[in-house]
């Protein structure tokens, strides 16, 4: 460890932070943060190292003294502090240790001692290592500050909304990971009145701002919100809906849930677009490279080219920082996509097999990921046919963010599969009021058509099915549905331009192919189900066996 003063006070700072070791908390931003004593210790003990990086071997023998453990506890001590400090400010030297990237100052009779900054090289290098620490927000490049929503012309009765919304999406946010959010008690100091965004994203240390406003208009209550670099003084995205006034507690958490996924879509968008490039710390960068590959998946069209540089990027990311969970997950989504969909010449169990490894990685390094939950879903169904496990996993991801849009999608799927069509149309509807305009909605859509398919309303299924082909004309899936479903109406020049569709994707092109591809995620009782599928397809030409048709 290198050469520092042997103690530090229980009672010293860390930049806007106060921290007291004598009781474990660490207060700033106006809440307090109750650590538990092992990550107070850890603390501490980078602290003490004024910046410079202490070994993974001395921090065990310094936090866990004669004990033996792994290194994932002291993967999870750091996880702790950073879910408090924020991402970036504990940052990992790769093979060797950590070290502490905040100005450290003894706290005495209740006044600050001049701060020691931390010594080395910044953490992003813009211009020049100064330019760089005066453009980086304290909070890190994922960090929002949300106002309270300002009221116009909403009863007393319903004053109470403000503070209600602007606490959930803070809580909500807050379960997302890679976003340090700063908390509702500093907010609701703002009140109604707001300072001008730049000034306020100073002030607070955070690169985004969040202002919302709530409106009635008649027998309507109108959101509306924006994001505004706190940088350039830019709005990046807005977003607005209406619900009935006098049905807002049935419609708060559909709100809170449809803003929370779009202002993540986001804020990973616009943070990690030129991180990679400036960032000269493995950790950061790594971390940069993992939410450019989850935008990839989760942002965009689901093809084999957005897929393909999701693979490039999350491999990467996993090369830099390897107790990254982000980048593993996304690792386990490229893969799994890529071995479902038959887009790589690797066998396709081998790459299943691989997919589900770095999905329960992922969920070891972070359990508290709901994207991770739902990646460990599909991969448990796909390669295993694990369909309990499969669906305890999807359960586990909504406990952990009620409003993930794509875990009822996935769960629609499931229950169509287990034959209870009326519960896949409820978890499609609960999917597209937290998130209309998500890129997997095709997903959804085709799962209301597969459900009106089972219970004889082919018509429906048409309906579903084009609409699910306007979103992604790419997702082959959705063409099975609307070949089948053309051909039970007599639409026979449709199902053959459909069937011919099918047959330039090799996890489609034949009947042995579909079973292939879907037979383990169906269960036992339900096959039959698919063979009615199967049935009809081959009544509209889609062959028994064939080479995809290039």
């Amino acid at each position: 460890m290198p050469s520092q003063p042997p103690q530090l006070p229980d009672r010293f700072s860390l930049g806007p932070w106060r921290v007291d070791a004598s009781r474990d908390e660490v207060v700033g931003h106006g809440q307090v943060h109750k650590l538990q004593p092992r990550a107070m210790r850890l603390l501490s003990v980078l602290a003490r190292a004024g910046g410079e990086v202490v070994l993974a071997d001395e921090l065990l023998d310094a936090v866990w003294p004669g004990l033996v453990v792994t290194p994932s506890s002291l993967y999870d001590a750091v996880a702790q502090l950073r879910k408090v400090l924020g991402p970036d400010h504990i940052v990992t030297v790769t093979r060797k240790g950590y070290r502490l990237l905040m100005p450290v100052a003894p706290v005495t009779n209740g006044a600050l001692a001049p701060a020691s900054v931390p010594s080395g090289p910044p953490v992003l290098a813009v211009a020049s290592p100064a330019a760089a620490r005066a453009e980086e927000p304290r909070l890190g490049p994922r960090s929002v500050a949300v106002l309270p929503f300002v009221m116009r012309g909403l009863p007393e009765s319903l004053s109470f909304l403000s503070e209600s919304l602007t606490g959930a999406l803070i809580a909500e946010l807050s379960r997302q990971p890679g976003l340090a959010v700063v908390a509702l008690g500093t907010m609701l100091t703002f009140g109604q009145r707001h300072p001008p965004p730049q000034k306020l994203a100073t002030d607070l240390g955070v690169r985004y701002i969040v202002d919302g406003q709530l409106e009635q208009r008649g027998e309507t209550l109108h959101v509306a919100v924006q994001v505004v670099d706190g940088q350039r003084g830019t709005q990046t995205w807005a977003d607005e809906l209406a619900l009935p006034a006098t049905a807002w507690h049935a419609a708060a958490q559909g709100v809170v849930g449809r803003l929370a996924r779009a202002l993540r879509f986001e804020l990973n968008d616009l943070a990690s677009q030129d991180a990679v490039m400036l960032a000269s710390d493995a950790e950061v960068q790594a971390r940069a490279l993992a939410a450019q590959a989850w935008v990839q998946l989760f942002a965009r069209a689901q093809t084999p080219d957005t897929n393909q540089r999701a693979a490039r990027l999350a491999r990467s990311s996993v090369a830099l920082a390897p107790e990254l969970s982000q980048g593993w997950m996304c690792l386990a989504y490229a893969d799994w996509r890529a071995g479902h969909y038959r887009w790589s010449d690797e066998p396709r169990d081998e790459q299943l097999a691989r997919a589900l490894a770095e999905a329960e990685r992922a969920v070891a390094l972070d359990p508290r990921d709901p994207d991770g939950h739902y990646v460990l879903s599909l991969t448990a169904r796909s390669y295993r046919g694990q369909r309990q496990r499969s669906d305890e996993a999807l359960r586990h991801c909504l406990r952990l963010s009620s409003s993930y849009a794509p875990a009822y999608g996935l769960l629609a799927q499931s229950s169509n599969r287990h034959g209870r069509h009326d519960e896949a149309r409820a978890y499609c509807q609960k999917a597209f009021d937290l998130s209309p305009l998500e890129p997997l909605r095709v997903i959804w859509h085709f799962a209301r058509a597969e459900a009106s398919l089972a219970t004889g309303d082919p018509l429906s299924a048409l309906e579903e099915a084009q609409r699910g082909m306007a979103v992604n004309p790419d997702y082959a899936q959705v063409y099975l549905a609307g070949a089948a479903a053309a051909w039970r109406l007599g639409s026979v020049e449709l199902a053959h331009e459909w069937v011919a569709k099918l047959r330039q994707h090799p996890a489609f092109c034949s009947l042995e192919a579909v079973r292939l591809t879907l037979v383990r995620t169906f269960d036992p009782s339900c096959v039959p189900q698919l063979e009615h599928l199967l049935d009809t397809l081959r009544e509209a030409g889609l062959p028994a066996q064939s080479a995809p048709v290039t």
